[in-house]
């Protein structure tokens, strides 16, 4: 699909996806200063403190949703070439999974509910001992790459001599 070493990026979609779910975990994460402010408040120290609580929370949580997804979206690289794939993805810490394609035993097509909203879903790729994901994913392009890995795999075990009914 992809082996001469370039890494393919993400579609505007993904970045709406990352908006969406920064938002959400962002709303949910703000829940708890707030109740921290509320106990404060009802505790007889001074509102200020609340007020002091409750506004850092909110430029943390307004910072992290405008500025994450951005950096999230343009960290996210994959490769698929035809004895690896490998995803580097990350916002502080930057991971790079590469997983040989030989060793590779289930490949799901996923998109949950956020997913479908937006018009992007996942491959998930299971091997012996672990899994990785390609996420933020156009339904084509995931049905194209699971196909891909599949027809690979296959063509793999053949030579190796594996039976027709893999």
């Amino acid at each position: 699909m992809n082996d001469n070493g370039n890494y393919r990026s993400l579609s505007q979609k993904a970045l709406k996806l990352m908006r969406l779910t920064s938002t959400i975990s962002m709303l949910i994460l703000v829940m708890i200063p707030s109740f921290i402010a509320c106990v404060t408040i009802r505790a007889d120290k001074p509102i200020v403190t609340g007020l002091i609580i409750m506004s850092c929370a909110a430029a943390f949580s307004a910072a992290y949703v405008l500025i994450a997804p951005g950096i999230r979206y343009r960290r996210y690289k994959y490769l698929i070439a035809s004895d690896r794939i490998e995803v580097i993805e990350g916002l502080v810490f930057i991971r790079r999974t590469i997983v040989p394609i030989d060793r590779i035993y289930q490949i799901d097509i996923k998109a949950g509910p956020l997913d479908n909203a937006v018009g992007v879903a996942k491959v998930m790729i299971t091997t012996a001992g672990s899994f990785a994901s390609l996420r933020f994913l156009e339904p084509e392009v995931a049905d194209e790459i699971g196909m891909y890995i599949n027809e690979t795999v296959i063509k793999k075990l053949k030579v190796k001599g594996a039976r027709d009914n893999v």
